[in-house]
């Protein structure tokens, strides 16, 4: 058994060569049929699905979706969901502010995650 033990002299570039593999890169292409589609005081807004907060995602695409706390206890980011690929389930936040509202497609932007 070979067992190289690596000491700062060891380290000194040009000495040790490991070769790592490149990573695979893959792009995902989002298409139109994607997008999330939510609405809000009768406008409806497209947002590309971006991991992370729906609120985040929509902001940083120029949507005008309201907003006040960011915490779930205001209210003001609820949305209607029409289409959501990859939309977190409601958590207990959004559970309780929203109550029955969930059932009919309500969520609250700053709380809904895209997975």
């Amino acid at each position: 058994m070979n067992n190289r033990v690596f000491t700062v002299g060891s380290l000194i570039p040009g000495r040790l060569i490991v070769k790592h593999p490149a990573p695979e890169r893959t792009e995902r292409k989002i298409n139109k049929a994607e997008g999330i589609i939510v609405e809000q005081n009768g406008k409806k807004m497209e947002i590309y699905p971006v991991k992370g907060k729906l609120l985040d995602a929509a902001l940083s695409q120029g949507k005008p979706i309201q907003y006040k706390c960011r915490k779930g206890t205001c209210g003001q980011c609820t949305v209607k969901v029409v289409n959501a690929p990859g939309l977190s389930f409601p958590n207990g936040q959004e559970r309780k502010k929203l109550k029955n509202e969930i059932t009919n497609g309500y969520r609250l932007a700053c709380q809904a995650e895209i997975l």
